[in-house]
């Protein structure tokens, strides 16, 4: 039973039955059936209940179907978050593989290549083992082949008794005994095979046989020393003699196929060809091996050079350089009471957003502690003043920083990008991390940015940031609310009362919790805004500044 001041509904419903009892005392449906008689009131009580109760249904159904279109957008709206969530995975995934692989501090293929091309490195190692002036490879084989101890000069060394020297001399010597032991034998009357005996021996003879005829035996002593007579003993010992001399010299002519010195030249010219082939083909071998060497070693630095031209050009480039910015500003800031953080790869204050590579925060032993100052290095030309000032607040929102500096690669700037200016409480710098001559610019940026930090401190207590961050995400949650039921109101008409009433009070909430957040940001002494002053007018240095102020302290140096 349905009750109100002007209208009473009973209802009763049946196993097969629905009695409705209706009892108006509007004063419109009073006059609406006043002038009616029975059979048009009932008929019009008929239609009315029939129109609404289709109506309803059917609205009841067009709400179901409504329900069931949001309930397949939640979940076409979960499957699309799952799939993206997977992708995010395998995409961290492979970029994990990658730089587990190709990270230049730790990565397997650097660690190789420095292990390979470091001082001590397998390059170094191979060079030295090969090409060391005392100790190498091409040292020891040309020692042992060419050295002192060398089977070469060990041939020719006149002191080694293998030596060819010391073999011919040997040779010689031999072949002068045997010649001086066979002249000697000639000459020897004792012996009994010799030329002297024989000719003693056949003139005893001679003598004996004259019969003490002194007179026959002068005629055949002149008969035997007649150097004329070719039978006579004389010349019998000249040609013996002569026949023992030129067998000597033949001996030592090395001209002649089977003399001693031919056999000798013949041994000693094919083992000097053979060591010299042996010597030819190791000299060859080692010189291809010197040059497949050189060959990789140049392939390797080409590649080297190509992998370091398309770094510069992607997004390992830019990774790249804001580890030489993170390197540069530990090194400036070292000693100093302040922490560095590498903050490119986690979520800040804002909800899945990363920006703010690097965040430098005062200790709590300094007297600016709670101040932040925030850096955002780019190697990305698209980022003009106006685009690299909104990724500046961006990250001082998300860093919870008061100040920022943007370092642009020099190779990478954009026209009309300053090398040094401040805009408000950002500072925008041009840096290469090849040239000194603009580590200056990047020293006086972190210089500046910290002043500019230290003016504007804030919050130290890690509750109050999080309830800074509490509050901006219930306001940020209160916004997409405030979106979300103004589009329910645009797109459902029929229920636009109750949408205006939740409507009303989202606003009241929002408003209520952004004077709080206002006030909470008061207590804690933080700006929301900056001065439009300053940001209307940057202070920069220009290009020429550095080279004008070391001029000027050279000529004080001069002076």
């Amino acid at each position: 039973m349905n009750t109100h001041a002007s209208l009473t509904v009973l209802v009763d419903v049946g196993a097969d039955a629905v009695e409705a009892h209706i009892r108006d005392h509007r004063t419109d449906a009073l006059s609406l059936f006043a002038p009616l008689n029975e059979a048009q009131r009932t008929g019009l009580v008929t239609d009315a209940w029939s129109i609404g109760l289709r109506a309803l249904t059917n609205a009841y159904k067009q709400a179901e179907e409504s329900r069931l279109s949001d309930i397949g957008k939640t979940l076409k709206e979960d499957l699309d978050r799952q799939l993206t969530s997977c992708i995010e995975r395998q995409q961290a995934t492979v970029l994990e593989v990658l730089a587990r692989y190709f990270d230049p501090r730790d990565g397997q293929l650097v660690v190789r290549l420095e292990g390979f091309l470091r001082d001590e490195g397998d390059l170094t190692k191979t060079m030295d083992r090969f090409l060391a002036p005392e100790h190498g490879a091409l040292a020891q084989t040309l020692a042992h082949a060419l050295g002192e101890n060398s089977p070469l000069l060990r041939r020719l060394s006149p002191t080694d008794s293998e030596g060819v020297l010391c073999l011919m001399q040997t040779k010689l010597h031999e072949a002068l005994t045997a010649s001086h032991v066979e002249v000697a034998r000639a000459l020897d009357p004792a012996a009994e095979d010799g030329a002297i005996a024989r000719f003693l021996r056949t003139l005893r003879q001679e003598l004996q046989k004259a019969d003490n005829d002194r007179t026959k035996q002068l005629a055949l002593a002149t008969k035997a020393l007649d150097a004329n007579d070719e039978t006579s003993l004389l010349s019998r010992l000249m040609r013996e003699t002569a026949d023992a001399k030129n067998a000597f010299v033949a001996a030592m002519n090395p001209e002649l196929a089977n003399s001693p010195m031919a056999i000798l030249k013949s041994a000693l010219s094919t083992l000097l060809g053979e060591h010299m082939k042996s010597q030819a083909e190791g000299m060859a071998l080692m010189q291809q091996r010197q040059t497949r060497f050189e060959q990789d070693v140049h392939e390797s630095l080409v590649r080297l050079e190509e992998r370091k031209r398309a770094d510069a050009n992607s997004t390992r480039g830019g990774l790249d350089y804001e580890e030489a910015v993170l390197r540069f500003v530990e090194r400036a800031v070292r000693g100093a009471p302040v922490t560095v953080e590498a903050t490119g790869r986690t979520v800040g204050a804002r909800p899945a957003c990363k920006v703010g590579d690097q965040v430098i925060r005062f200790t709590a032993e300094s007297a600016f502690a709670g101040g932040a100052l925030v850096l955002e290095a780019k190697r990305d030309g698209s980022y003009a003043v106006p685009k690299a000032l909104s990724e500046l607040d961006v990250a001082r929102s998300n860093r919870i920083a008061a100040a920022g500096v943007f370092v642009m690669a020099r190779g990478h700037v954009p026209a009309g990008f300053p090398n040094f200016a401040r805009y408000g409480n950002d500072v925008l710098v041009v840096w290469d991390e090849d040239d000194e001559a603009t580590d200056p610019y990047l020293h006086a940026a972190i210089l500046l940015g910290l002043a500019l930090a230290s003016r504007q401190r804030c919050p130290e207590d890690a509750g109050n940031l999080a309830a800074l961050a509490d509050v901006e995400h219930r306001i940020q949650a209160e916004l997409e609310r405030f979106d979300k039921m103004r589009k329910l109101v645009e797109s459902i008409r029929g229920d636009a009362e109750k949408l205006a009433v939740e409507l009303g009070r989202g606003g009241k909430a929002l408003d209520l919790l952004l004077r709080k957040a206002k006030e909470t940001l008061q207590a804690l002494h933080v700006e929301l805004t900056e001065e439009a002053g300053a940001m209307s007018e940057p202070v920069m240095l220009l290009p020429a500044s550095l080279a004008q102020a070391r001029a000027a302290l050279e000529t004080v140096e001069s002076a």
